[in-house]
């Protein structure tokens, strides 16, 4: 009887062209804290984007979050969706209020994605 052997599936890799290709740079502020009138607290968050690369980037998706520094979890985002980013251009965006609890610490962080050109 034959021996059976197990398939094993390739390694996935994503494909990319050669050539010019965006490639992106971000800083946040710190988070400002605020209150509203019923004393429940929000925070404002601004960033800046440069598209570093020598060509636009498509699709290009910027997502604030607010961390909580005790546990590091997510407590709320913002995601901002940019169809063409020019090569050398920069961008500065405050996300729009960002709902915590107030006796919570928190940081800001940004992350920047987009298509494959």
């Amino acid at each position: 009887m034959p021996e059976e052997t197990e398939a094993t599936a390739p390694a996935y890799t994503t494909w990319s062209p050669p050539g010019p290709r965006p490639s992106f740079s971000a800083a946040v502020t710190a988070p400002e804290k605020h209150f509203r009138s019923d004393m429940s607290c929000y925070w404002i968050v601004k960033g800046t984007v440069t598209n570093t690369g020598d060509a636009p980037g498509r699709n290009v998706v910027i997502r604030f979050m607010l961390i909580d520094d005790a546990d590091d979890m997510i407590r709320s985002t913002e995601t901002i969706l940019i169809p063409r980013f020019q090569a050398g251009e920069t961008k500065m965006f405050t996300a729009n209020p960002l709902p915590g609890d107030c006796d919570r610490q928190y940081r800001a962080e940004i992350t920047v994605m987009h298509d494959i050109p």
